[in-house]
């Protein structure tokens, strides 16, 4: 079961240390929904604990296009896909933040905005606190 305000991103595909894994799941999360205080990526395998455990983070360089490797603790993840890629245009440092399923990535606000609007087109826009 998919939490509220998750988006699917069906042609991902993840890789750890060179390895494929088979499993693991990525979704754009986006703000005001399922707890997210901030629109960001989730990757979610059990093996990605090991890389950076819950409430621990790490701030490596990339360049994001359909295919992006990410540096995390002396871990190579790799993450492809043709969806995030035309969502997301970025070089500079990526936050990547360990959770219970896995980690999440957190993103500038340019890329938010993109996010935000690939979640609009879904019919899930962000949801802000603070509206009145």
């Amino acid at each position: 079961m998919v939490g509220v305000g998750k988006i699917p991103i069906e042609d991902a595909k993840v890789y750890l240390d060179g390895s494929l894994l088979p499993g693991a799941k990525v979704f754009v999360h986006i703000k005001g929904y399922s707890r997210a205080r901030v629109t960001h990526v989730d990757v979610e395998d059990p093996s990605l604990k090991k890389v950076i455990p819950p409430r621990h983070s790490d701030y490596p360089s990339v360049v994001w296009s359909t295919k992006v490797e990410i540096p995390v603790k002396g871990h190579i993840l790799v993450l492809e896909s043709e969806t995030l890629g035309k969502i997301l245009k970025m070089q500079g440092n990526l936050y990547v933040g360990g959770k219970g399923k896995g980690v999440f990535l957190g993103f500038h606000k340019e890329q938010i905005r993109e996010l935000e609007a690939f979640g609009t087109s879904k019919g899930i826009p962000p949801i802000s606190k603070h509206a009145s």
